[in-house]
């Protein structure tokens, strides 16, 4: 029996479909994070979703209390309260994020979570993006509320001030925890924004109030959307990440 050899043409064409079908098409981040979402559900990714409700309220309660105290309500003018957004802006997230890793840690599922086809981290991935959400959305009627005492305050400027601390810090806390090795190291980076802050803002630092009050609504707003674009670099870099173990 006589095999006729294919020719040149109908090689290259076999070889194209063959290379085609074994070569998955690149997958946006979008839609990664979207068929995540679909094999996953709700349920499983928040399934601590009480704990996050109770969070949220008890930020929103603790940053009011404080809003409403002598010490800042009774101002001379509203200059200091931009501090005070720039300061309180990313607590929610903080605490949200940090808590997502900790209860998986105390429910002793680390490795199990890690040999699953969805990691831990990714899922923290999709969580963040979502956690950063809500805070725009609390962040928003936080400042809503600020705004019943601070008849004076430019409410536009306020947001993109509060938009533009969540993304830097969001943005730093990403980096410290991929790329910094020691614990200790990424705990001063991480709290130390906030503890550097809430100092400035206690202690009335004119030259650090004169600075975010003088920065205008415009400026505010290129970097906050400069902020925004660094945090999805970063979430779309840590998704990708392998070799997690101890990031936090």
């Amino acid at each position: 029996m006589k095999i006729e050899m294919p020719k040149e043409e109908e090689i290259r064409h076999e070889i194209d479909n063959i290379i085609a079908k074994s070569i998955k098409e690149k997958e946006s981040f979008y839609s990664y994070l979207k068929n995540m979402y679909k094999q996953i559900g709700f349920k499983y990714l928040f399934h601590d979703g009480m704990e996050i409700v109770f969070t949220i309220l008890l930020v929103f309660i603790i940053l009011i209390s404080a809003i409403r105290s002598s010490s800042i309500r009774y101002m001379e003018n509203a200059g200091l309260i931009y501090v005070y957004l720039f300061t309180a802006s990313p607590i929610l997230y903080l605490a949200m994020s940090i808590y997502s890793f900790i209860h998986v840690k105390q429910n002793k599922t680390y490795e199990i979570e890690m040999t699953c086809k969805y990691d831990l981290y990714q899922i923290a991935a999709f969580r963040m993006l979502m956690f950063s959400i809500i805070c725009i959305v609390f962040n928003f009627l936080f400042i809503f509320m600020v705004s019943y005492f601070y008849k004076n305050l430019n409410f536009i400027k306020a947001f993109m001030i509060s938009i533009t601390s969540l993304f830097l810090f969001s943005s730093i806390f990403l980096y410290t925890i991929m790329k910094l090795k020691n614990k200790l190291a990424k705990y001063t980076v991480i709290f130390g924004w906030i503890g550097f802050n809430t100092a400035l803002c206690m202690f009335k630092v004119n030259y650090y109030i004169d600075l975010l009050n003088n920065i205008s609504t415009y400026t505010w707003t290129i970097v906050a959307l400069g902020s925004i674009f660094i945090y999805l670099k970063n979430l779309k870099e840590f998704t990708l990440l392998r070799c997690r173990k101890g990031m936090i």
